[in-house]
């Protein structure tokens, strides 16, 4: 018998792990995001992100309005967040929680671009590229932080 037939047994502690990661299958899943909340992450930024700047610019042209770019934005991002919680069907301990970390970023991100740029930089392009970049920014790092989990 050569070397590479011969079976090994693990030690005692080795052992102890195998067993406890066969008896809790699912505890690794259930600390990471899968794919579904990743694409969400991603496309809720980028909804928030090209919404931003629509809105501005439907603010600059003198004879349209801003109701058709927030109403497409407003849908599209009903459709990322509807798709996230209908598709996601794993309890999350961990995630959740970074969830919540990431919504709250994006939440105080788009709260910070809408209320700025209707009251203090109205009409401003350059504060609505700032704010869709800033957008853009953590929403990808977070989805891609979920990604290398």
């Amino acid at each position: 018998m050569n070397d590479t037939t011969t079976p090994v047994s693990p030690d005692a502690g080795r052992a102890k792990a195998l067993r406890e990661q066969v008896n809790h299958p699912g505890s690794s899943v259930r600390s990471s995001a899968g794919w579904t909340a990743i694409s969400s992450l991603l496309g809720l930024g980028a909804v928030s992100s090209m919404g931003i700047i629509a809105l501005t610019y439907a603010r600059l042209a003198s004879d349209t309005s801003a109701v058709l770019a927030g109403s497409f934005m407003g849908v599209w991002g009903f459709i990322y967040l509807a798709n996230f919680l209908y598709f996601t069907r794993t309890d999350t301990q961990g995630f959740s929680l970074r969830w919540a970390v990431y919504m709250g970023i994006w939440g105080a991100l788009w709260f910070a671009a809408v209320t700025l740029s209707n009251f203090i930089f109205q009409g401003e392009v350059w504060f609505a590229g700032l704010m869709a970049a800033l957008l853009t920014l953590s929403t990808t790092a977070c989805a891609w932080y979920e990604a290398g989990r």
